[in-house]
């Protein structure tokens, strides 16, 4: 039986690296996985965002750099309206607009930050992981794909803190991450 994971993320423009990075990192998860990835829609999409997307979806990704752009603070809303799991960086590396810092420190959230993409994806690829292996059966997760789960982690935690170079692959806008056949 074919499992299905929701992620919705919220970011702007200026976040496509780290949404590409999200896109490779979730390609190698369990392969008996689907995943989905939903995003705040770009300048150019003239579309509203997908708050039905969001609340069907199982984690939410906020991703804070220089601005905050509309539509973050609504999906901000729904997502803890919903009650979702919500995972939110912040690129200390980037000077934060007065809009930006005045959202960071008024929103409630918690921040974990990061200075660099490679920084961002190692720390939310470990935690995302911990999430699955921790909240079982919440996510309908088999033994083979926990016991994967954790040999990826166990991977990660060998290969170091190195960062690798960022391979960008058009994965940024989101997308449906298929399942491989075993």
């Amino acid at each position: 039986m074919e499992k299905e994971l929701s992620i919705y993320i919220s970011a702007s423009p200026e976040m496509d690296t780290e949404c590409e990075l999200i896109g490779q990192r979730l390609a190698a998860m369990p392969k008996a996985v689907k995943w989905t990835i939903k995003r705040t829609p770009g300048r150019h999409e003239l579309a509203n965002p997908d708050l039905v997307a969001l609340r069907k979806s199982q984690f939410y990704l906020i991703l804070l750099g220089t601005d905050i752009t509309a539509p973050v603070g609504v999906e901000w809303l729904a997502a803890r309206n919903a009650g979702l799991y919500v995972f939110a960086y912040r690129n200390m590396g980037r000077a934060a607009s007065p809009a930006a810092a005045y959202f960071a420190h008024n929103s409630g959230i918690e921040w974990q930050n990061y200075q660099t993409p490679q920084e961002f994806i190692q720390h939310f690829e470990r935690s995302l992981i911990n999430r699955l292996l921790q909240h079982v059966p919440g996510y309908g997760l088999e033994l083979s794909d926990l016991e994967e789960l954790s040999a990826h982690l166990k991977a990660l935690d060998k290969e170091g803190q190195e960062p690798e170079d960022e391979k960008r692959r058009g994965a940024g806008r989101g997308g449906v991450i298929l399942p491989g056949r075993s």
